[in-house]
């Protein structure tokens, strides 16, 4: 295993929403928490930040430029050179307790994007819903808890996801054509208290669901039979989301938290909260960007 390196400009209390730019050569995240964002070209080594206005759960590229990014109020985009953020869409103004979690966009440009309760994540007050290019919001799913774990197989035709509070990873037939999920059946299950439970995912190219195990201090690939096949310790017992990225999309970037840890751990976990970088031998598929 390469040398796992620590990119991040501050410590992140929760770090999340990893996303590879290519045509920059650089990797955004986000760290809900603490109201921030960041931006690190990765053969420089040049670090941006920015304050966001408020809680930003995720995070995906725009196919016209910029970014967009989940907030409590709504769905914005953000334009990094000019620093400026504009609402697309208001989204659960009748749940004020709520706030977006995981979302990733799928081939056709569409965002799936899942909202959690802020105060209380036991409480099932979160949704999965799918957001068309043309801003038309669908809910797929209700009585949500924190929704994790998005993401599709290289032929686009299955959709992974989980409710963390569940214990269960599943997958979804998928038509990418109209954008349909089917019921779903068992794909991998995890506990809390043996394994870590499954945050944020992202597939390679070969069909392997990578998974930031959180509280499990690791990432493990799971494979078509929903069996690990692979794990890759990390120096943190919090890591949130991977992401492949990179010239081949062979290096892996994970985002971690600090929330929660007191100071003994953190002095036990230096790198805690930072943005973990390490090169592997398969290559990331890549993510979409929103259409609209």
């Amino acid at each position: 295993m390469s040398e796992i390196i620590n990119i991040a400009p501050e410590r992140a209390i929760l770090g999340e929403s990893p996303v590879w730019s290519a045509a920059e050569g650089a990797l955004y995240w986000v760290d809900i928490s603490a109201c921030r964002m960041h931006r690190a070209e990765i053969a420089s080594r040049r670090v941006q930040s920015w304050d966001t206005p408020g809680f930003v759960g995720m995070i995906a590229l725009r196919g016209r430029g910029g970014l967009i990014a989940a907030l409590v109020d709504g769905v914005y985009a953000f334009d990094p050179g000019a620093e400026s953020w504009q609402r697309l869409l208001a989204l659960e103004s009748d749940r004020p307790e709520n706030r977006p979690n995981d979302g990733k966009c799928d081939a056709a440009g569409r965002l799936w994007l899942g909202t959690m309760n802020t105060e209380d994540p036991a409480r099932p007050t979160g949704a999965f819903y799918r957001i068309d290019p043309d801003l038309t919001v669908s809910k797929i799913a209700g009585g949500l808890r924190v929704p994790n774990g998005l993401a599709w197989s290289p032929d686009d035709r299955t959709m992974y996801h989980t409710d963390t509070r569940a214990g269960m990873v599943r997958r979804h037939a998928f038509d990418p054509g109209t954008g349909r999920r089917g019921e779903g059946a068992p794909y991998f299950a995890f506990d809390r208290a043996t394994t870590g439970v499954v945050d944020g995912a992202a597939m390679d190219s070969s069909g392997g669901y990578w998974a930031a195990l959180y509280g499990g201090a690791r990432v493990v690939r799971i494979n078509s039979a929903g069996e690990i096949d692979r794990e890759i310790p990390l120096p943190v017992s919090q890591p949130t989301m991977p992401a492949f990225g990179g010239p081949e999309m062979k290096t892996l970037f994970v985002t971690t938290a600090s929330q929660k840890l007191d100071e003994t751990a953190l002095a036990a976990e230096p790198e805690a909260g930072g943005l973990l970088m390490l090169e592997t031998e398969v290559s990331g598929h890549p993510v979409y960007p929103f259409g609209g």
